[in-house]
């Protein structure tokens, strides 16, 4: 019956297109689905002519067909192995996973001297994350007071289940007390004989153990310190950080649970910037998961947060304040959260003398220090020279002499041309410690860097008063060292010792160059800005019925709005903690002082010189 239709169906086409035959090279034949005739294309005409030919017999097309046949055959055969030895792969693989589970599972079992089954015949299961941290088998962070090292080191020391340093008294939190006096009620009740009440004191005391435990949130913490007594912002080991300091008034307040001491990726720390060592900060920000102390006792959220503030002040020392709490979601992350910060440096207005006027000041003549100037040398040395080589006395008189140093407007004007430079994207190789240009992260955007108008300090009995100049600078983020080196370069632009083409050809990939460092005495941590944190809330805000879920970290001044309260309090630590902690510490240790020695006695014949190697002493 098939041979017939198709024996019908080309006696039809042949009778009705005996002229289309193809024999021109640009009919292309095609092979028509049904295997009965083929379909040819015209390529030369711009609208494709489609022909019809008579095909082969029906014995060619049967025999074809029976090819293609096999040929499909074969194809789907060759998928079939393949997509068989993948599963038979994935199944070899499944059951050793699931092997190596059961033997964990046996292990575990055997190690809790438990069975690996339930009574019930289940498989019994193991948590395995609080056997991990409860047994002791992970030590707390070397540089966090919950580790025995740091306790020695510190004379901080463990009393029942707290931390105290040593002369204290030990702190224990509420919902603690509360479980020792239901456990003193049992055992009283026990002495006195009656089981029957000691068993009814016991399950009250269970219930109110249950009823005490307080949930966990994820808060944002704004933190303002001085760092004249710290290693940095950063937890290291065996050294004393402002991270361990917060850590432990946390821990004191209750804000962190005993299980959760020394280990800060448990409650999932987090900060948005790493200052150095003695550097301040009035408005640090850091996130973590803190249990809320106050949830039973105070209804008003915003009051909780209060109380738990001061309750966390109460545990801190004097030169690190807690100045706000704010909830944010589950995923807030203070360092990859923070859209850009801002720095302040206070600078002294007797650095803006003249190399002239600041040798004289020395008397470098009378010190020797003349005949040095020819050495070369790197800051590092020249600082260390400093310290040994230079008398108190010296650095006294040259304060004295100093001090009455009064920045001009022209000098101003130097400074805000100097510091315009900085501003943009340019490659800051020159401005941090080992590390080339060719390196991508040397790349750095500052958005703004100006000075403010200077402002007098007033003196003491034995000061006078003195001229400093606030300089602000704004960026999403800085290298080590960078601000201090663009301030040094900056005020060296002010006095005239280095030129406008010096300071552009020292953000130029292509050049290395020696730049000194400025004191960090004068630098503090002025502000974090989380502008696109607060942007999604107020998108996010028609879910809630037009008002945020939680509020916004506002934590900036803005103009024609009320300025909020943490805001006052990052203003009020400023002025009157941090800023006359730098004067003071000038004028105990004359950080400033030696740094204008180094600068002009000891260190200026090598001050922006160009580094043939690639080797920096630095």
């Amino acid at each position: 019956m098939y041979a017939s239709r198709v024996r019908c169906l080309n006696r039809h086409l042949s009778s009705l297109l005996p002229e289309l035959l193809p024999s021109h090279p640009s009919i292309l034949a095609h092979r028509l689905p049904s295997q009965n005739c083929r379909l040819y294309t015209h390529q030369s005409t711009a609208q494709s002519n489609l022909f019809i030919h008579q095909p082969f017999s029906t014995q060619a097309i049967m025999a074809d067909d029976d090819n293609n046949n096999n040929s499909s055959a074969s194809a789907n055969d060759d998928g079939n192995n393949k997509k068989g030895n993948k599963q038979r792969k994935a199944s070899k693989w499944q059951a050793l996973k699931k092997k190596k589970k059961e033997q964990k599972r046996k292990k575990l079992a055997a190690a809790n001297g438990v069975t690996d089954t339930t009574p019930d015949g289940k498989k019994r299961k193991f948590n395995t994350w609080n056997k991990k941290y409860d047994e002791g088998s992970v030590t707390p962070h070397e540089g966090s007071f919950a580790h025995p090292e740091m306790q020695k080191l510190f004379d901080v020391k463990i009393v029942g289940e707290d931390v105290v340093s040593e002369g204290e008294t030990d702190v224990k939190s509420d919902a603690e007390k509360k479980v020792e006096d239901g456990t003193t009620e049992s055992s009283a009740a026990a002495t006195e004989g009656s089981v029957t009440e000691a068993t009814a004191t016991t399950e009250a005391s269970a219930t109110s153990v249950d009823t005490d435990k307080v949930p966990k949130r994820k808060l944002a913490c704004l933190v303002s310190f001085l760092g004249s007594d710290y290693s940095g912002f950063q937890i290291n080991s065996l050294t004393k950080s402002l991270h361990a300091e917060i850590e432990l008034g946390l821990y004191r307040a209750g804000l962190i649970s005993k299980s959760n001491f020394g280990h800060p990726n448990k409650y999932s720390w987090s900060n948005s910037a790493r200052t150095d060592k003695g550097v301040h900060a009035a408005a640090q920000v850091c996130s973590f998961k803190g249990e809320m102390i106050y949830h039973h006792e105070i209804d008003d959220f915003a009051k909780q947060l209060d109380a738990m503030r001061e309750k966390v002040n109460e545990c801190l020392p004097d030169d690190v304040r807690i100045l706000d709490f704010e909830r944010v979601t589950r995923t807030f992350c203070a360092r990859t959260s923070r859209d850009k910060v801002r720095y302040q440096y206070m600078v002294p207005s007797f650095l803006f003398c003249s190399p002239d006027e600041a040798r004289k000041a020395f008397a470098a003549d009378d010190v020797g220090a003349a005949s040095l100037t020819d050495k070369k040398m790197t800051p590092m040395e020249a600082s260390i020279r400093v310290q040994d080589d230079v008398s108190p006395d010296v650095i006294k008189a040259a304060r004295a002499e100093l001090l009455n140093y009064r920045v001009s407007q022209e000098t101003l004007q130097r400074l805000r041309d100097g510091l315009k430079l900085f501003e943009g994207t340019h490659s800051f190789h020159n401005y941090t410690r080992r590390m080339g240009a060719d390196n991508a992260s040397a790349t750095r955007y500052i958005l703004k860097f100006a000075p403010l108008e200077p402002v007098l300090v007033p003196g003491s009995e034995d000061q006078p008063e003195t001229q400093w100049v606030p300089v602000q600078v704004t960026g999403q983020s800085f290298l080590l060292n960078q601000i201090r080196k663009m301030i040094s370069a900056a005020v060296d632009h002010a006095r005239g010792v280095v030129s406008t083409e010096r300071v552009t050809q020292s953000m130029s990939k292509d050049c290395r160059m020696k730049v000194n460092v400025a004191p960090a005495q004068g630098l503090f941590l002025d502000r974090s800005f989380f502008e696109l944190y607060n942007k999604h809330k107020v998108t996010n805000a028609p879910k809630h019925g037009n008002q945020p879920e939680l509020e916004m970290l506002d934590w900036v001044e803005e103009d024609e709005k009320e300025i909020p309260a943490a805001v006052r309090r990052i203003e009020e630590f400023k002025n009157q903690k941090i800023i006359p902690h730098i004067v003071r510490e000038e004028a105990l240790e004359g950080n400033f002082v030696k740094y204008l020695y180094a600068q002009d006695v000891l260190y200026a014949q090598e001050l922006y010189s160009l580094i043939e190697d690639d080797k920096d002493k630095e």
